[in-house]
């Protein structure tokens, strides 16, 4: 058999920075069952359930079981492939799966004891169980709007929180990963403080002391986007905020997060969010009738 789905969600745009849910799926399929993925477009953890495997990224090979956790990186090439069991050649094998992206998820699995070179943990059943309700709860609270994604957001980081807690590593210290981060972070935080005037990349990389190929370098690393695609996302977010709570028209805000030009501002914000501000605006209203 192919797979079967107990459960799936994927969301349709991401609201949050920091962290956002992509994909979140509880499935199962016969042995000798390879899934169908190479080179995934968001971070992902698997918590296999029942079943083994072998897990293959990057070209190495890890052995996977029940209460094993593995996780997979934006654009790296990736197989896993089932194994019947000798014993009980039709028993299922079941997989729990969450996909998501954002500043901190890098870091997070970096911490939680996971690297490309060893991305597979396994798991004691209490954490194993708790992985699996937060899994359940991330489900649960599906949906597209904002509070859905605060609060499935709030659950991943639940979900990396117990794994952080668990990892093997001196946690007195500075986090695995964490030290080349600074400019990363500095970045963020220009960001953050000067959207709303009409900052561009070069300004981003200047702060931070790097060249723009390196910025660039930097936020592929950590968040799998570009440095002006980040800075396109956050400031189509405030004004997500700004519209949502009519502070201003589509021209005040547009010029409230950065962009001097409202047929430009109109047009990204078409690209992000699959619909014009002046739509936007409109479903809103149509929601609350």
């Amino acid at each position: 058999m192919e797979l079967t789905y107990h459960y799936y969600f994927k969301n349709q745009f991401r609201p949050l920075a920091s962290l956002s849910l992509h994909e979140v799926a509880y499935f199962s399929c016969q042995g000798s069952y390879i899934l169908p993925l190479e080179r995934p477009d968001a971070y992902a953890v698997y918590l296999v359930k029942e079943g083994s495997g072998v897990y293959t990224l990057g070209g190495s090979e890890f052995p996977i079981k029940e209460y094993d956790v593995f996780v997979m990186y934006p654009d790296v090439p990736v197989r896993c492939a089932m194994q019947k069991a000798a014993e009980k050649p039709e028993e299922p094998w079941e997989l729990l799966a969450l996909s998501f992206d954002g500043v901190d998820a890098r870091l997070l699995l970096n911490a939680a004891g996971f690297e490309p070179k060893q991305p597979v943990r396994t798991l004691d059943h209490h954490t194993a169980v708790s992985m699996n309700k937060l899994l359940d709860g991330i489900y649960t609270w599906r949906g597209q709007e904002l509070f859905s994604a605060v609060q499935s957001t709030a659950l991943i980081y639940a979900l990396l929180s117990a794994l952080v807690k668990t990892a093997s590593w001196d946690q007195t210290e500075m986090p695995p990963g964490w030290t080349g981060a600074v400019h990363f972070q500095k970045a963020l935080d220009f960001i953050a403080d000067n959207y709303s005037r009409s900052i561009n990349v070069a300004d981003i990389a200047e702060h931070v002391n790097l060249s723009r190929s390196r910025l660039y370098q930097v936020f592929m690393q950590q968040v799998f986007i570009s440095p002006q695609q980040y800075l396109t996302e956050y400031r189509i977010r405030e004004a997500i905020r700004l519209l949502q709570g009519r502070k201003g028209s589509i021209k005040e805000i547009a010029l409230a997060v950065g962009f001097e030009d409202q047929l430009y501002f109109t047009r990204l914000f078409k690209q992000v969010m699959g619909n014009s501000p002046k739509n936007y605006i409109k479903n809103l209203i149509e929601e609350k009738k």
